[in-house]
């Protein structure tokens, strides 16, 4: 029902705020329903989420485009409109405000919200809401160009509203650097294949394993941030470095078990985008401290909410699979 009501772009817009804020207890059910907070997240994830789509899909490109696009897009919010990259203050750091802090730069908190923004905020909505939608997946969701340039405005507008409510100065360098690597990163995004490994065939496990492997590669994410932070096991180069190192090794295990890509279904995917939102809506309110009690009430119903998505993708994969073979 929701499909005849909703276009995938309007899906889009107001799924990627949800999954980059809401359901990550950042802005927790009575922050977000504010609709001065609504509207600037909107602005910024949905319209966001919206163009780095119609960019893959307009260039021909595939997963490694929607990464590195992911990865300009966490530089531009963090980087630049809030600008959390280089404040010592920022509301969220606790201990990474002082671990990692280097030159003007919160070093591993600037690595965890880029692979954070990439994975979530941008790749796992769209590929969300192309689960939803599998039937448009290959096309442009924004035809018009007056639509699209009304998302580069929504987009572009809340840097300016971000310069208006963010009071740290960042030094003009590091501004400079974040916007060059921005453009860096799109420029690479631009020009690389849209299929950078040869497919393999391959018999891809089942969905449960995937769940599992992203359950541990979100858990084991935080422990090698905050064992670093909290307790001092190591310097925080050591932990960045361990940070990168984990998350390809993910990645390999991911590309070899799905063929690089072509021996998988939405069932995977969907068990991949689930695990990770779920962890945070469980975790969230176990680790707020009770500061956001409603996190208790409303995150059961967003999981609830996940777990129809998974069921309908389920069914819906299984009776193609059915199809396909008795044709």
């Amino acid at each position: 029902m929701f499909k005849k009501r909703l276009s995938p772009a309007l899906a889009l817009f107001l799924i990627a705020p949800a999954f980059g804020e809401l359901f990550s207890g950042s802005a927790p059910l009575n922050e977000y329903i504010n609709p001065i907070i609504f509207v600037i997240l909107s602005l910024l994830y949905g319209c966001g989420a919206i163009i780095i789509r119609e960019l893959v899909i307009r260039w021909n490109k595939g997963w490694p485009s929607l990464l590195l696009l992911g990865f300009a897009y966490g530089i531009y919010e963090e980087g630049l409109v809030v600008r959390s990259f280089f404040d010592p203050n920022w509301m969220d750091l606790g201990k990474l405000g002082v671990y990692g802090r280097l030159a003007g730069v919160n070093w591993v908190w600037a690595e965890h919200l880029t692979i954070y923004h990439a994975l979530i905020s941008i790749a796992a909505s769209i590929v969300f809401v192309e689960m939803l939608y599998p039937e448009r997946r290959s096309e442009s969701w924004v035809a018009s160009k007056k639509w699209l340039f009304a998302n580069w405005a929504g987009f572009l507008v809340v840097l300016g509203l971000g310069q208006l409510m963010t009071s740290y100065d960042a030094p003009d360098g590091w501004i400079l650097l974040s916007w060059l690597s921005i453009f860096a990163l799109t420029g690479l995004a631009r020009i690389i294949p849209a299929r950078v490994l040869a497919p393999r065939e391959r018999q891809a496990p089942r969905p449960r394993r995937f769940f599992l492997t992203g359950l541990i590669g979100v858990l084991a994410q935080f422990i090698l941030i905050y064992n670093g932070a909290d307790n001092g096991a190591y310097p925080f180069p050591v932990a960045m470095l361990l940070l990168v190192l984990f998350d390809l090794f993910v990645l390999w295990l991911v590309l070899r078990w799905n063929g690089n890509g072509v021996a998988w279904d939405d069932r995977h995917r969907m068990a991949l985008v689930n695990v990770a939102m779920s962890f945070f809506l469980i975790f969230g309110p176990l680790t707020s401290g009770g500061r956001s009690p409603v996190m208790f009430f409303s995150n059961p119903v967003f999981l609830f909410l996940l777990w129809l998505a998974y069921k309908k993708v389920k069914k819906r994969t299984e009776s193609e699979a059915v199809a396909s073979v008795t044709v």
